[in-house]
């Protein structure tokens, strides 16, 4: 069973019916952060070229691109499933010599954990993009490590840029993975200068636009710090792949002390299977140390008291130091070293029970299902905490009357001014799908409410917004800033309206109002800068077919070199 490849593609496949299955039913998915809409119309904010905060930038964008062709709702469970898939795939792949049941193991944990759990709940689906890319990468590295450039660098190219494209947290750890693996100054080098070009949709936006907006709010470390959620503090919560700050998310099992236990024992096989095969590892021992107890100790300092001031310094001052905010999410590339660690003991026994015969083999399959059973609840949509929903509508024909009323370029203020809404067609709390639905330059409130208080949020707009006294102000607020429409989600909060706001649409979810003041303060001219839209957009482009060309080249050199020079397989478990 050693080289049965259909393993490789069976425990992803499997993984994602288990836990996606109920969530391919029609409708989005709506949760947290994660929030695709019918068509995301294109806007300046896709690339940065609004001013504001990269956050979402570049996946926006080919967000927006392929929701031309693809439904939103298709596109999305392409994503999900895609996630998982891609995942278990890039394991298998760097995994690729071990035996079958080892490979499984490894694809198992990496698909089936508390980081995974965590993150689906929260809606980050850009992050484990990231995540499922992150194998591929450290495969790639792997390669150019033993300086086979060609069959490394498909890898490599094409697991970076994904990662970059999708999220600024997964494209940095990602490269900071691919760095840890590689070997000589000048690859590193090179590596390092390919890693901040894929990179550049969102470096540039994050260094360039500084100017329109506030300082990061340090108290945003505190708010978003890891949390314990296992019977055992924070420490332990992050070494078995959890800890996330947003209590909400979390899986009941985690509290469990028997079903916890299942989870620090497999962590426990890990670093055991990591040191049974210093010999022959996986990851480079000193590599795989590096990238597994740096994340933990990075992920874990903003919990203590007496680290958190050394994370708020890194927030407020250095640039793209607010990616550290929530540091939880830095426990990516051990969740990474953990599969290898936990497929090499997985190897370790099957070579070692051989001599009791291949009966002996098959109760490993045990072992290899601890992390399903460390955490049962990932399994149909993480328990039913996942569902689909479908806009009602009345949001189709408000877009309909904002693109009648040629809305594309104006500015549009969403009331009630919030981050995060709690809709009755939709169980969960979703970050405002308006800026993302509707046609226009959204202003939104950006500062986040939670247990502990408030974190400030960036845009200055927003701020005066925020600070405004009465329908008066509010007006003059809106009219100085060139914000023409009001658009107001019917909710049982009391909602200040601008001063001479005018209905044009008022119905039983949404109402719109266009505000004569500033188009008159403004002279009727649309706000924004196209030249920072159009530079930012021409410098993805370059980015774009720069990367694909990189790919094809990369692709045709290596079928060249495997055509020429065929490989012998190796069985060092055997």
């Amino acid at each position: 069973m050693r080289n049965a490849r259909w393993v490789d593609a069976l425990v992803p496949g499997l993984v994602a019916l288990v836990v996606l299955g109920p969530l391919l039913a029609p409708g989005f998915v709506l949760v947290g952060d994660m929030v695709f809409v019918p068509e995301q119309p294109w806007k300046d904010a896709w690339t940065g070229g609004d001013g504001g905060v990269p956050r979402a930038v570049p996946s926006d964008a080919w967000v927006s691109l392929l929701g031309q062709v693809v439904p939103g709702d298709l596109l999305q469970k392409l994503v999900l499933v895609g996630i998982v898939l891609g995942a278990g795939l890039g394991v298998a792949h760097l995994l690729r010599d071990l035996p079958a049941l080892a490979r499984a193991g490894g694809m198992l944990l990496y698909c089936w954990n508390p980081f995974l759990h965590e993150r689906l709940g929260i809606g980050h689906w850009a992050l484990l993009v990231g995540y499922a890319a992150l194998p591929w990468v450290a495969a790639g590295a792997l390669r150019l490590r033993e300086t086979a450039w060609r069959s490394g660098a498909v890898c490599l190219i094409a697991g970076l840029a994904v990662a970059g494209w999708a999220s600024p947290t997964g494209g940095v750890l990602t490269v900071l993975v691919a760095l840890a693996l590689v070997q000589g100054w000048r690859t590193r080098l090179l590596v390092g200068l390919l890693g901040a070009w894929v990179n550049l949709p969102w470096i540039l936006p994050a260094l360039l636009n500084g100017a329109d907006q506030l300082p990061p709010d340090a108290f945003g470390v505190e708010a978003f710090a890891s949390r314990a959620d296992t019977p055992w503090g924070v420490l332990v919560s992050v070494a078995t792949f959890g800890g996330i700050w947003k209590e909400a998310v979390v899986p009941d099992d985690r509290g469990t002390p028997l079903l916890a236990g299942v989870g620090v024992a497999v962590v426990l096989l890990s670093v055991l299977g990591l040191w049974l095969a210093r010999r022959r590892p996986v990851l480079p021992l000193p590599a795989a140390l590096l990238l597994g107890v740096g994340p933990v100790l990075l992920a874990s300092l903003s919990a203590f008291e007496a680290t958190r001031p050394l994370l708020e310094w890194v927030v407020v001052h250095v640039p793209g130091g607010g990616l550290l905010r929530d540091s939880q999410k830095l426990v990516m590339p051990w969740v990474l070293v953990g599969a290898t660690g936990f497929a090499s003991l997985l190897a370790s026994l099957h070579g070692r029970l051989a001599r009791f015969g291949d009966h002996a083999r098959w109760w490993l399959g045990t072992v290899v299902l601890l992390p399903a059973v460390a955490l049962p609840s990932l399994a149909a949509g993480l328990s039913g905490f996942l569902t689909t929903s479908d806009f009602p509508d009345e949001w189709a024909q408000i877009r309909g009357v904002m693109e009648d009323e040629g809305v594309d370029e104006e500015r549009v203020l969403v009331l009630p001014f919030s981050t995060y809404r709690r809709f009755d067609w939709t169980p969960r709390t979703i970050l405002d799908p308006a800026p993302r639905f509707f046609p226009g330059s959204m202003v939104t409130e950006d500062a986040l409410a939670v247990e502990s208080g408030t974190v400030g949020g960036e845009s200055a707009l927003a701020s005066r917004v925020r600070s405004a006294e009465g329908a008066e102000e509010l007006a003059e607020v809106l009219a100085r800033a060139g914000v023409e429409w009001v658009l107001v989600h019917e909710t049982p909060e009391e909602v200040v309206l601008p001063a001479g706001a005018v209905p044009v649409v008022e119905g039983e979810q949404l109402s719109l109002y266009r505000l004569p003041g500033a188009a008159e303060a403004t002279g009727g001219t649309t706000v924004g800068d196209s030249s920072r839209a159009a530079w930012y957009a021409g410098i993805d482009l370059a980015v774009l077919l720069s990367t694909v060309a990189g790919l094809g080249v990369a692709a045709r050199v290596s079928r060249k070199r495997a055509c020429s020079c065929p490989q012998e397989a190796t069985d060092a478990y055997s």
